[in-house]
């Protein structure tokens, strides 16, 4: 979407100004702040999703490195 006024695309439809002109964003340019609301709660799901990921990414590599697997330095004659 582009700003109506100096028709650069927008950084965000979030802002109420255009990141280029500066001038005010009508509403129909704007996410409207249950839309905003709805992003961040689905933004914030997925971050969660991620840190529970990662531990059990995390918890993974720990028991495979103490469960064996590694079979330490190979002797050379």
């Amino acid at each position: 979407m582009n700003c109506p006024h100096c028709h650069r695309l927008l950084y965000s439809r979030r802002w109420k100004d255009c990141g280029f002109c500066g001038k005010e964003l009508p509403p129909e340019c704007r996410f409207s702040e249950d839309e905003i609301e709805e992003m961040d709660r689905e933004r914030e799901l997925l971050e969660k999703r991620r840190a529970a990921f990662k531990a059990k990414e995390e918890e993974e590599k720990k028991r495979q490195g103490d469960g064996g697997g590694d079979i330490g330095p190979t002797m050379m004659f």
